[in-house]
């Protein structure tokens, strides 16, 4: 029988002032075999100093409900020697909401309104990758 690849935890930050939305993926990220989620983070600066001390493989954040500094803090997140995988969600799906969020920094964009489908699955592929 070919090894067992070794099993990798992937990290996740949750950064989302709506506590019903944190607790939403929350739940919807406990149900992926080999992921740990948190999400205590609400505002920017708390955002990167969790990142430092935690050092999270990935980080989603909510564009419009971090406010005006969340596109400084994607940037900010990418500045890291060791930046996490960002991804930005948003309420709205305007190509030029997703265009300032990619062009600040963020590796993935994904509008609320779309559902979590796309979302878990990248997680999934990203858990599954790391494992590799």
């Amino acid at each position: 029988m070919p090894p067992t690849p070794p099993f990798v935890l992937l990290h996740i930050l949750v950064a989302d002032p709506a506590i019903s939305v944190n607790e939403r993926l929350l739940a919807l990220l406990s149900e992926i075999d080999g992921v740990s989620a948190f999400g205590c983070a609400q505002e920017p600066r708390k955002v990167l100093d969790l990142v430092r001390a935690v050092r999270p493989h990935v980080t989603i954040l909510d564009l419009h409900t971090l406010g005006p500094s969340a596109i400084a803090t994607v940037s900010a997140l990418k500045d890291r020697p060791d930046p996490p995988i960002t991804i930005v969600l948003s309420d709205y799906d305007e190509p030029g909401i997703s265009r300032v969020a990619l062009g600040a920094g963020a590796d993935y964009f994904f509008a609320k309104a779309a559902g979590c489908g796309d979302l878990l699955r990248l997680l999934r592929d990203l858990q599954a990758g790391a494992a590799a």
